[in-house]
C-alpha cells in the first residue's frame, strides 16, 4: 500500500512543472548528518554525508555518494548515483535522466519511468489492491498527476494567498462551504445560459471566459484544500511542518478517494464544493482589495 501511494504522488512527468523557483544548492558534506527532508525544487543536491529522512526534488539534480535512510523520488531531474552510495527504501525517478553505479545500494526497489508504458507497468503491477470497479486506470491517475503537479506550481507561486486561504478554511469552514455551493448552482445557471447564448456569437466569448474562471478558482481551491487537509495529517503523525509536504499529503487523500467504490464520490464532491468556496472568496478579496 505504502509504495502504491508513493507512486500515486510521483509518477509525473518533467515536461508538466516548468521553473517552479529559484535554483539554489543543497549540500550534505562528508561526514555531516541531515535529519530532517529535502523537499527541493529546481535545486542542485549534493549528498555526500547522510541525509536520516527522505529526499523529494522536482527539477534540478541529484549528486548522491552518501546516504539516505528513507526514499529517494525525483521528478523531471538528473539523477547521479555513485559507487558507495545508500538508499534506504526505494529510489524513484520520473523523467529526467538517470545513472546508477553498480556499486551503489538500495534497500528497497528502483523504478524509472521514462513513458506510458513503464507507468501501465508499474500500476499493474504494485496496484493489485484496487477494487474491480475500475480504481486508479492510467487515465485516473494521469489526473492526479495533474492537479499534484498544478497545486505544487500554485503553491510556489501564491505561497502568502495559499496560506492564508487555509487558515481562513480552519476558521469558518461552513461559510466557504456554503459559498461554493452557492458558487456551483451560479457556475450551472451560466453555463446552462451562455450555451444557449453561443448558438449566437456573443455566446461563445463568454462561455469561453466562464470555463477558464471556474477551471482557475477550481485550481487554487483544490490547492487549499489539500493543504488544508495535508496539514490536519501532519499535525496527526506530529512531524514538523512543510507546505510541500501537506500537499503531498492532501493530494494522497484525494487519490484514496479516487478507488473508494461508495463514499469516495460524495467525498470527492464535497471537497470541490469546499475548493470552490475557498476559491471564490479569494478572488472577490483580491477584487475588493485592488477597488
Amino acid at each position: 500500500m505504502k509504495k502504491a501511494v508513493v507512486l500515486v504522488l510521483a509518477l509525473a512527468g518533467a515536461f508538466l512543472l516548468p521553473a517552479a523557483a529559484k535554483d539554489r544548492s543543497i549540500v550534505v558534506p562528508a561526514g555531516a548528518t541531515r535529519t530532517a527532508n529535502i523537499n527541493a525544487f529546481n535545486s542542485q543536491l549534493n549528498i555526500a554525508g547522510k541525509v536520516d529522512a527522505a529526499v523529494f526534488l522536482v527539477g534540478g539534480s541529484l549528486r548522491l555518494s552518501g546516504e539516505v535512510s528513507g526514499d529517494v523520488i525525483c521528478v523531471g531531474s538528473t539523477v547521479d548515483i555513485l559507487a558507495g552510495a545508500t538508499i534506504g527504501r526505494d529510489l524513484i525517478v520520473i523523467g529526467g535522466t538517470a545513472t546508477k553505479d553498480p556499486g551503489c545500494r538500495i534497500g528497497g526497489d528502483f523504478y524509472f519511468v521514462r513513458s506510458r508504458e513503464d507507468l501501465k507497468k508499474i500500476t499493474r503491477t504494485l496496484l493489485p489492491f484496487l477494487p474491480e470497479s475500475g480504481g486508479l486506470n492510467f487515465i485516473r491517475i494521469s489526473k492526479i498527476f495533474l492537479w499534484f503537479i498544478l497545486a505544487l506550481l500554485t503553491l510556489s507561486l501564491l505561497p502568502v494567498p495559499v496560506s492564508r486561504a487555509v487558515a481562513s478554511l480552519h476558521k469558518s469552514p461552513w461559510r466557504h462551504g456554503a459559498t461554493g455551493l452557492l458558487a456551483l448552482v451560479a457556475f450551472f445557471l451560466a453555463l446552462i445560459i451562455f450555451i444557449l447564448l453561443s448558438l449566437v456569437l456573443i455566446g461563445i466569448p463568454l462561455l469561453v471566459a466562464l470555463l477558464a474562471s471556474y477551471f482557475l478558482i477550481l485550481i487554487f481551491g483544490r490547492t487549499v484544500v489539500f493543504s488544508f487537509i495535508g496539514a490536519a495529517i501532519v499535525a496527526k503523525l506530529k512531524v514538523r511542518e512543510n507546505a510541500i509536504l501537506a500537499v503531498v499529503l492532501g493530494t494522497a487523500f484525494y487519490a484514496l478517494l479516487k478507488i473508494l467504490p461508495w463514499f469516495g464520490a460524495p467525498l470527492l464532491i464535497a471537497l470541490d464544493i469546499f475548493a470552490l468556496g475557498i476559491g471564490v472568496g479569494y478572488f472577490l478579496e483580491r477584487k475588493k482589495s485592488t477597488i
